[in-house]
């Protein structure tokens, strides 16, 4: 059996980096509270609040100046980054309460003390880095590829520096404004990280739980030693891991509901304008950033959706392990017990986006379906060809 580095590794260690990501974007204060930090969230509120203003401006302002392949393209991220605030507002309001649920894992991890839990832990922590950092440097290239595209093909600014451009000195300005929109784009993209992760980084967490415990229900009554008062607790205590279980699904799922429900619909207008840009209007260099974009908008939807699938699969499996546990060889206290765990396990953990849909794979791939649909439809009836041929 593999040994473990660290045997005190603990399930919130795979929060880490989205708690220090939310440091640097201002929805975890500092401490202590000095000027500087008070001064640097205050300055992240500043850019997140303005950045969709600050890119509308430029859209409509410049919209008959330039070709309908810079417009889409400022157009898929300005909807994007529209959402930026209100997504990073509802996390910040229900922050304390998403961080609630740190005592509830401390608790669970405290029932596992066997190696291959210990281990199950681990691996969450593992893929929880993983994916906070894949979609990290996803998300980071597509900002890289974005102005290197404005850098060399002298596209139009993607925001409205008010401070900047009315700086008289052209070749001063032009450079700090580069500066400050390279700054801008990775600020932003970084900010969208957590945002877009911690559903699936904090279901990752819960299937882990759920998989530990049907590990635990799967032993009960076979250890010779217990009696069956010691067989009792330990079904007492796989009762309360299930409640505390529940507790954190609930208040995961009301902080996710709102935020994934959001992501999810303007999934389908970014991906069908994406389309449009790529098979109609783009250039070769604008298609390369559009790709990547394309990329990058399903890493938003299906790490989550994929997550929250494969808890409802997990969950199934708890009834079934209670059921061929060694439940006929105990006493009567504990077959009564375990009838009503069994019936309160019948029922699946799932997420919903605002009580409309069950957020899981199926609901992604409509949505992908949807905007496919729709950008079919805008292809016969000639959307793109006849808007191109109007600019031309």
């Amino acid at each position: 059996m593999k040994k473990l580095r660290k045997p005190e590794i603990k399930t919130n260690d795979s929060f880490t980096w989205l708690l220090r990501n939310w440091e640097l974007t201002g929805i975890k204060l500092l401490h202590p509270y000095k000027f500087l930090n008070l001064l640097h969230i205050v300055f992240s509120w500043i850019l997140i609040v303005l950045s969709p203003i600050s890119m509308g401006t430029v859209i409509f302002n410049t919209m008959g100046d330039t070709s309908m392949t810079v417009t889409l393209t400022s157009l898929q991220a300005s909807l994007n980054v529209s959402l930026l605030p209100f997504r990073t507002l509802v996390i910040a309001i229900n922050f304390k309460r998403l961080r609630s649920v740190e005592q509830i894992f401390e608790n669970l991890d405290q029932f596992y003390v066997r190696e291959e839990e210990r281990l199950e832990i681990k691996n969450c922590e593992k893929t929880c880095r993983s994916l906070f950092f894949t979609c990290s440097i996803l998300y980071n290239i597509y900002g890289v590829s974005a102005w290197l595209v404005g850098l060399f093909a002298h596209n139009r600014d993607m925001f409205w520096l008010i401070f900047i451009d009315w700086i008289p000195h052209q070749p001063l300005r032009h450079s700090l404004h580069f500066l400050f929109e390279v700054a801008m784009i990775h600020f932003l993209l970084q900010t969208n990280v957590p945002n877009d992760t911690f559903p699936a980084i904090y279901i990752r967490a819960l299937r882990t739980h759920i998989k530990l415990l049907t590990g635990r229900v799967s032993r009960l009554g076979t250890n010779s030693d217990f009696n069956d008062e010691q067989n009792f607790r330990e079904l007492v205590a796989c009762i309360t891991s299930h409640q505390l279980i529940l507790q954190v699904a609930d208040i995961v799922g009301s902080i996710l509901s709102l935020t994934v429900f959001l992501q999810l619909a303007f999934a389908a207008a970014i991906l069908c304008v994406c389309m449009l840009n790529i098979f109609i209007f783009a250039d070769t260099m604008h298609k390369v950033t559009t790709i990547v974009y394309y990329l990058v908008v399903l890493m938003q939807t299906v790490p989550s959706c994929y997550q929250a699938s494969m808890l409802e699969a997990d969950c199934a499996k708890l009834p079934d392990a209670i059921f061929h546990c060694n439940w006929m060889d105990m006493d009567k206290r504990f077959r009564k017990l375990i009838i009503y765990f069994l019936h309160h396990t019948q029922t699946e953990i799932t997420f919903t986006g605002v009580k409309l849909f069950r957020i899981n794979l199926s609901t992604n791939l409509s949505i992908a379906k949807f905007s496919f649909t729709l950008y079919t439809f805008m292809n016969k009836m000639g959307f793109g060809k006849n808007v191109k041929e109007c600019l031309e």
